[in-house]
């Protein structure tokens, strides 16, 4: 208890602030000392071992200093060596802790980078966590140089033909020198899978400068290629887009497609005149409260009815294809709101325009484009909760 007043007293902290500060420094460096002990003592080790084993003869002379990347950040390591014969001429396995802490530390700085942190804040975060100096050139090309060392790429994977929902819709992004007209507005299609366990994962994507037919195909033409043949899809959701429709119809004709109700109300609020969206909008959501297709069609007449003088363009735009929107009603109760829209996709879709403000929503080319929508989404999958849709006892 005396020494507990003692240490307090000298201590003398200003805060809880200055307490936390000072444990986790105290906390940090005994890691670091900790790492220095044990990789000091494999090293030495082995060493050890390989003088027994090729010549007794050979004495240790001293030690030279290796820094390595920790997860405490650059620790000095007092590194043994022979005084007979350099180190190089002795492989040893323990040496390569060196080179796999480098590896992770890089992997870390793509994966911040990949998160959404600017390279600017990176190479901050590496400064003051790990004593490292990183410039912002250097952590682009560090997330570019792991992304082309995926072994199996989003478009590239086999595909079991085990998906029961598939889901379809596009982002857009800028890329310089791109787009019709060079406006470099720039399209990417994507297709996410739900398995009948609730499983999801973004299982294709496509560059593309238009939203029409024959790019909404070539995607689904490659995941049929990949293994998707849809023997056991039960539903297509999309946007209200007539290109994407039809390409669903060619490539897995016997699949019903569900129109996104969101994308709907979207496009019929567009049409809509700034006075009276507020009334429209509520009978709107009326028209989709409905418990049957027939009550549906009864609630869309009433509200043609209602609103065909003042807003015409608003009720053609919903009676379009409207019958599309309804599919879902044919499927249990419990998921109909969530097989009804795209918004698993889109939730998708915010986290990726949150990430892609670090390059200023503009990219350099297809590659970069292709490659960085690979990373967000391959981690996507790897992180993110499914968002279950059981269906199945």
């Amino acid at each position: 208890m005396k020494n507990t007043s003692i240490n307090k007293r000298h201590l003398n902290f200003g805060s809880d602030k200055e307490l936390c500060d000072f444990l986790l420094g105290n906390l940090t460096e005994t890691l670091r000392q900790s790492i220095r002990t044990v990789v000091k003592i494999m090293i030495k080790e082995e060493m050890e071992n390989l003088r027994k084993e090729v010549d007794e003869k050979l004495s240790f002379n001293g030690y030279y200093q290796r820094n390595m990347l920790s997860s405490a950040g650059k620790v000095d390591i007092a590194v043994p060596r022979f005084r007979e014969t350099p180190m190089e001429s002795f492989p040893l396995k323990s040496m390569g802790i060196f080179s796999q802490e480098k590896d992770n530390f890089l992997r870390i700085i793509a994966e911040m980078h990949r998160l959404g942190i600017s390279q600017r804040k990176v190479k901050q975060l590496c400064q003051t966590c790990f004593g490292v100096r990183v410039s912002k050139t250097r952590v682009g090309k560090v997330h570019r140089e792991l992304a082309d060392q995926e072994e199996m790429r989003i478009n590239s994977q086999p595909l079991a033909d085990e998906f029961e929902y598939l889901l379809v819709d596009g982002i857009w992004a800028k890329m310089k020198n791109y787009g019709l007209n060079g406006d470099n507005k720039t399209a990417m299609h994507c297709a996410l899978g739900i398995k009948p366990d609730g499983e999801r994962k973004i299982i294709g994507f496509k560059l593309a400068f238009r939203e029409d037919y024959g790019h909404w195909r070539e995607l689904l033409l490659n995941l049929k290629s990949r293994g998707l043949l849809g023997k056991n899809l039960s539903l297509i959701i999309a946007d209200d887009n007539a290109g994407l429709s039809a390409a669903a119809a060619s490539i897995f004709p016997k699949v019903r497609v569900q129109t996104c109700v969101v994308h709907k109300m979207r496009n019929v609020i567009k049409n809509t005149s700034w006075k009276n969206k507020p009334a429209l909008v509520e009978d709107l959501k009326h028209v989709y409260q409905a418990e049957s297709k027939q009550e549906a069609n009864a609630r869309v007449d009433k509200f043609a009815r209602r609103w065909y003088a003042a807003e015409e363009k608003a009720v053609r735009s919903l009676r379009f294809n409207f019958e599309k929107t309804l599919t879902y009603l044919d499927f249990p109760r419990q998921i109909w709101k969530k097989i009804r829209t795209t918004n698993i996709l889109e939730r998708e879709f915010r986290e990726v325009r949150r990430r892609i403000k670090v390059f200023d929503n503009s990219f350099n080319g297809p590659e970069s484009f292709n490659n960085y929508f690979d990373s967000i989404f391959s981690y996507l999958n790897e992180h993110y909760p499914a968002n279950h849709l059981h269906t199945k006892s």
